[in-house]
């Protein structure tokens, strides 16, 4: 266990045009609250900043988008397994449509190495050979150690409330013990922002060194986690950051990427805490992104 793992066991993917409204930051850090499969939450969905009011011959006139991400976000809600605490949210980066349910906040386990990742590129960090290692490493295999390096060298907790405020990323902190990177704060609805980000924002060279090195994911992690659940699982053209911690009883396991559908694509973000073995807590978040795959159409729509 490395220095920086100390409570834990560590492992482990939004503008298009246009700036997604967000819920507001929590005001309370903890993570993973009620909020569970046997008490329903909410489902929100948000939409596109809203466009001077079209008049009723127009609305009459003009076709009504299907709402996909809503009905993704539905049909995850629906297959959480009881005792499940869990969070969603889909982004439908054509439409800019994005819906959100469950708990609001969870520790990110490794899914902060993505959001460190993002915030070297954005503030221009050289990316040497050696750097360019580091990063396939943590955001490939999900290697501790090279986080364990990058977080130091490139200001890991600072990095994490630069990168959150540039984007407006919902609910999102930095751990309150800053030696802790499993143990900042994210949510649903703010790892969407990010990979929006990723996706419609970044020039697409710097799109690609993410991108790549999420998509040589092995089956299993340098630790020899088995991170084919989720998204590596029941997506077969998504790339996606994978992340796992134990903190106390409680597995925090999440699936966070984007997957094709043709010319579309969609992020889903899948975040869970869980009082189960891992096995079984990586088949509850398979059984959810099975049923987002399953809502997703099946053909791209005109």
């Amino acid at each position: 266990m490395s220095p920086l793992g100390r409570r834990s066991l560590l492992g482990g993917c939004l503008v298009a045009a246009i700036v997604l409204v967000a819920p507001a930051s929590a005001t309370s850090v903890t993570p993973a609250g009620p909020a569970s499969a046997d008490l329903a939450s909410p489902l929100v969905t948000v939409g596109p900043s809203p466009e001077p009011e079209p008049s009723r011959e127009a609305l009459a006139q003009a076709p009504q988008a299907t709402n996909y991400a809503a009905a993704m976000v539905g049909a995850a809600h629906a297959a959480v397994p009881k005792g499940v605490t869990f969070g969603v949210s889909v982004l439908d980066l054509r439409t800019g449509q994005l819906a959100v349910t469950g708990t609001e906040q969870f520790y990110s386990a490794s899914l902060s190495k993505l959001m460190l990742v993002v915030d070297m590129i954005d503030r221009g960090v050289e990316i040497t050979p050696a750097v360019h290692d580091l990063i396939t490493r943590a955001l490939g295999p999900s290697d501790d150690e090279a986080m364990n390096v990058l977080w130091v060298k490139f200001d890991g907790a600072d990095a994490m409330t630069r990168v959150a405020d540039s984007l407006g990323m919902a609910a999102t902190a930095t751990a309150d013990d800053r030696s802790q990177w499993g143990e900042v704060k994210v949510s649903p609805a703010g790892y969407a922002r990010l990979y929006q980000h990723i996706m419609t924002e970044m020039d697409p060279a710097d799109r690609d060194v993410i991108v790549t090195a999420l998509s040589g994911a092995p089956p299993a992690a340098a630790d020899g986690f088995n991170q084919s659940y989720g998204l590596l699982d029941a997506a077969p053209k998504a790339f996606a950051k994978q992340g796992w911690m134990y903190y106390g009883n409680q597995l925090y396991l999440h699936s966070a990427g984007v997957v094709a559908n043709g010319s579309d694509r969609y992020v889903v973000v899948l975040m869970t805490s869980q009082a189960s073995s891992s096995g079984v807590a990586r088949a509850n978040v398979s059984a959810i992104a099975a049923a987002v795959m399953g809502a997703m159409p099946a053909t791209s729509p005109s």
